[in-house]
């Protein structure tokens, strides 16, 4: 298991341990080939290019999260970049994770700013 696999795994034990109002889940990008209608082979595509590791909701307002698990010396591609941004401009929360202890730590700050 990569590092990044082994971080996001550990942050979906973690968070919902510490945040009880906090809902979170994998978030995964796929591409593959599909048998459709008449045996014929189609693309199926799931999640949008730059899409966050991790998606869940803060509770009680409902205010989307999205976190980006990095190891090491990943760096963010233009579309992951672009889709934090996005995510941030319509009032969600878009954090990047490159240690545990960090990120819990960033989201105890979100979670109880007034």
């Amino acid at each position: 298991m990569s590092a990044a696999n082994e971080m996001t795994a550990e942050l979906l034990i973690e968070i919902p341990e510490r945040f009880p109002n906090i809902r979170i889940w994998r978030n995964n990008r796929i591409k593959a080939m599909a048998v459709g209608r008449g045996g014929k082979q189609r693309l199926v595509s799931a999640g949008v290019d730059g899409q966050a590791d991790l998606s869940g909701i803060l509770g009680p307002t409902g205010r989307r999260l999205e976190i980006e698990v990095k190891a090491g010396r990943d760096e963010l591609f233009t579309a992951q970049i672009n889709f934090g941004r996005m995510i941030r401009d319509h009032g969600g929360v878009y954090l990047i994770a490159r240690n545990v202890e960090a990120l819990l730590s960033e989201l105890e700050g979100i979670v109880n700013a007034k």
